[in-house]
């Protein structure tokens, strides 16, 4: 496929009015808070939180008039110095959506593509924040760049994000393998711009993070809220009745593999292999004691989202 042509059918890519049109579906909506899901129990502070509307922010030395309930009596003994814990109110949390737009994305059998449907959640989560007054922000990505804008409370940042993320999209122009090292990156920008005490949606594929991706997602999860979104494709859970089919792992792949999906034993492997990968992915957030969900990119992404729970 020339790139030319990849960019000239407007369905395969997002479109900004419907992106903005999201707007008007999800008024009286609410982001679901994950308050039982932060990982309270990482090792480095008893607990994030001090009560209602408060949320840990940060260990430091302490100062006067610092409340001497506050202090870190663990960071204490262990520095000599007495040292308190600093929290913020949760009102004051932005909303950050972290947005993949890599090649493996690129690709969808139903509906849309999976690229599609991931800009689609971060729109209606970045309405809701917005509506709800919250200051909304984050980051989109692909296999060769970042864009991150920063939180603010503002309409023209969300659709500036869009817009970025829209651009970011366009890249795109063949399906392509999985490749770890798209989040890593991404992961790791992160960590270097984030405000401890945010709302952070990563959106995407999610599915074969690496060991670096891990450790950051937990170094994040210590100071905000992380909430997975898989986005998937049907093909990918289940091989349909149609014979001998050729396949391959992406667009540029040397090599073309066959499977006979009229043979129900194929069907029942094939279905396995991606529920063994699913499970993984998803005992990988749990013991970060994290949530995980799945959207399939042939879904109504609003229904989906209230039926998780994640909004309401």
């Amino acid at each position: 496929m020339d790139t030319d042509s990849a960019h000239s059918p407007t369905n395969l890519y997002s479109q900004l009015d419907a992106l903005v049109g999201y707007r008007f579906h999800v008024k009286q909506k609410k982001i679901t808070q994950q308050n039982g899901l932060i990982s309270s129990g990482s090792g480095n502070h008893q607990a994030l939180r001090k009560g209602r509307g408060m949320v840990f922010s940060e260990v430091r030395p302490y100062q006067a008039g610092d409340d001497v309930r506050h202090i870190d009596w663990r960071v204490t003994a262990r520095t000599q110095k007495t040292h308190t814990k600093v929290f913020i109110e949760e009102h004051e949390r932005p909303t950050l959506l972290i947005a993949e737009q890599t090649p493996c994305l690129f690709f969808g059998t139903q509906t849309q593509l999976k690229s599609a449907q991931v800009l689609n959640i971060t729109a209606i989560l970045s309405w809701i924040a917005l509506a709800e007054n919250e200051r909304v922000g984050g980051m989109v990505f692909n296999a060769s760049q970042h864009k991150w804008v920063a939180p603010k409370r503002s309409t023209q940042t969300v659709l500036h994000a869009l817009q970025q993320a829209i651009k970011c999209q366009k890249y795109l122009t063949h399906p392509g393998e999985v490749d770890p090292q798209n989040w890593q990156a991404a992961l790791s920008q992160l960590n270097r711009v984030i405000k401890p005490g945010s709302k952070v949606f990563l959106i995407g594929d999610l599915m074969q993070l690496s060991s670096h991706s891990l450790a950051s997602i937990q170094k994040l999860s210590k100071h905000n809220d992380i909430v997975g979104l898989h986005v998937y494709d049907p093909l990918e859970k289940s091989l349909p009745n149609q014979g001998w089919l050729s396949m391959t792992l992406s667009a540029k792949a040397p090599y073309i593999f066959k499977l006979n999906s009229a043979r129900e034993t194929t069907r029942i492997e094939y279905a396995r292999a991606y529920q063994t990968q699913w499970k993984i992915a998803q005992q990988q957030f749990l013991k970060l004691k994290l949530p995980l969900f799945d959207i399939g990119c042939h879904e109504d992404p609003l229904a989906r989202l209230i039926a998780l729970k994640v909004i309401r």
